[in-house]
């Protein structure tokens, strides 16, 4: 216990040193003009633009947007991706029958796809959450099936062996096994699904969302302030879903890893 904390303690101090150091080395290049400073204005008014924004309601407003959007389309991929990894994971012929076309697909870019999906589903809500699932769905399945590939095999063989239901075994044994990969796929993904949220907004000319707000601002005199601003609180977003996830994945996979043993 005392080696995780000191642990943390020290990731922590690195890690604000590192954000300082950034932040230095940023008002330095702005400061003395190392950059056009319509191109890159000093981190201080950047930091301080990006203070009175967190207070406007209308800002905060685009990023509900932007998260309820990411929401939506990211739960649309949990609830796909999780059952129909557990599915291919247990079922080899399934696994081996859907493989190629899955690994042919998954290097596709969703954003890619956003000017077709604006002419099928438009430019709202619908649009945005397809291509979070799209971009979400195959990361959640291909690390559901490795979390099932990588069940104790003597587990499962036991609990067969007392006459547990194939649908005991996926549930007691194989789906507790999994929890530890499944959550990794979701931590890492939720990050993704915020990041191709906002891309759809922007390439896709959404009026609602964080998207659509740092392309308005872009087109303004003396916007670049504005959306390196949004871009740090962009950041620091993404930053705080994926401390909540990372909490929720070393709580749920210490005790996956409990009752697994």
């Amino acid at each position: 216990m005392r080696t995780n904390r000191a642990t943390n303690l020290q990731t922590l101090y690195w890690g604000t040193f590192g954000v300082i150091g950034f932040l230095a080395t940023w008002e330095v290049i702005s400061r003395f003009h190392l950059l056009p400073r319509d191109a890159l204005p000093p981190a201080s008014t950047t930091l301080i633009r990006a203070s009175r924004l967190v207070a406007d309601p209308t800002f905060l407003a685009q990023i509900g947007n932007t998260l309820w959007a990411a929401f939506v389309g990211y739960a649309i991929a949990l609830v796909i991706a999780v059952p129909a990894g557990l599915l291919l994971g247990l079922s080899n012929r399934l696994y081996a029958l859907t493989s190629t076309i899955v690994e042919l697909i998954r290097p596709l870019p969703p954003i890619g796809l956003v000017p077709l999906l604006v002419l099928v589903a438009g430019q709202g809500l619908e649009m945005k959450a397809t291509v979070v699932a799209l971009g979400c769905v195959f990361p959640l399945l291909v690390n559901t099936i490795h979390g099932v590939h990588s069940t104790n095999g003597v587990a499962r063989a036991t609990a067969r062996s007392f006459g547990w239901s194939p649908a005991m075994v996926a549930w007691r044994v194989v789906w507790p096994s999994a929890i530890p990969s499944v959550l990794t796929g979701v931590r890492v993904t939720v990050s993704i699904a915020l990041i191709l949220c906002i891309g759809a907004e922007f390439i896709g000319g959404s009026t609602k969302g964080l998207g659509s707000w740092l392309l308005q601002q872009s087109m303004l005199p003396q916007g670049i302030e504005s959306v390196c601003a949004g871009v740090i609180v962009a950041g620091l977003l993404g930053l705080l879903v994926n401390a909540v996830v990372s909490v929720l994945e070393t709580h749920f996979a210490s005790w996956a890893r409990r009752d697994e043993s």
